[in-house]
């Protein structure tokens, strides 16, 4: 994989909200009246790998009640942490915003919403989110987040071929993970 594979791409929120998201409320705690300081980050980066990812888990815990509703808005948490530095965060609420959209797609038979090209953030965040985690903690246990991710995905995309919808995005978003994360065994997931 090239060195420009590997780059986390910069995003911005409209909706930054320090009353209503203590990550934000963190990031002004941090910065000062003036600006000068980077973000408090929600995570730790001196911990090992195991630790490091089992504190991001713990974060998005405390942190996720505020962007519960679309998977929009579920990722825009992921969005807001990814551009904070907490890649490990960042990596759980986008798969949660997959979740979602597995939810969507699978158990609500695609009633108020249809895969397509509005799912390209998400996955992309997603994506973003997973190189970041390896890049800074390589040794991080991801087996768990992987294994679900894959199984969304895979559902996703049988759906939406089931009624016809491509599901290239889904797919393609299934081989850069199992690129990045090769030690992550998956052939056991199934595909419905």
């Amino acid at each position: 994989m090239a060195q420009q594979d590997l780059v986390v791409h910069d995003r911005v929120a409209a909706d930054f909200n320090p009353l209503r998201d203590p990550a934000d409320a963190a990031y002004l705690g941090a910065v000062g009246l003036f600006g000068n300081r980077r973000p408090r980050p929600l995570v730790d980066d001196t911990l090992p790998g195991s630790a490091w990812i089992s504190a991001s888990s713990s974060a998005y815990s405390r942190t996720v009640s505020a962007y519960y509703g679309s998977p929009e808005t579920m990722a825009s948490g992921g969005e807001k942490t990814l551009r904070s530095g907490d890649v490990g965060v960042a990596l759980f609420y986008f798969a949660k915003s997959i979740d979602m959209l597995h939810t969507a797609y699978g158990f609500s038979n695609m009633q108020d919403r249809t895969p397509g090209p509005q799912d390209a953030p998400i996955i992309d965040g997603y994506l973003d989110a997973l190189l970041a985690v390896k890049q800074r903690k390589p040794d991080a246990p991801l087996a768990e987040p992987i294994r679900e991710t894959t199984h969304r995905l895979r559902s996703i995309s049988t759906t939406a071929e089931g009624v016809g919808i491509d599901a290239g995005r889904y797919r393609q978003a299934l081989d850069m993970m199992a690129n990045v994360v090769p030690e992550v065994p998956v052939d056991d997931i199934l595909w419905y």
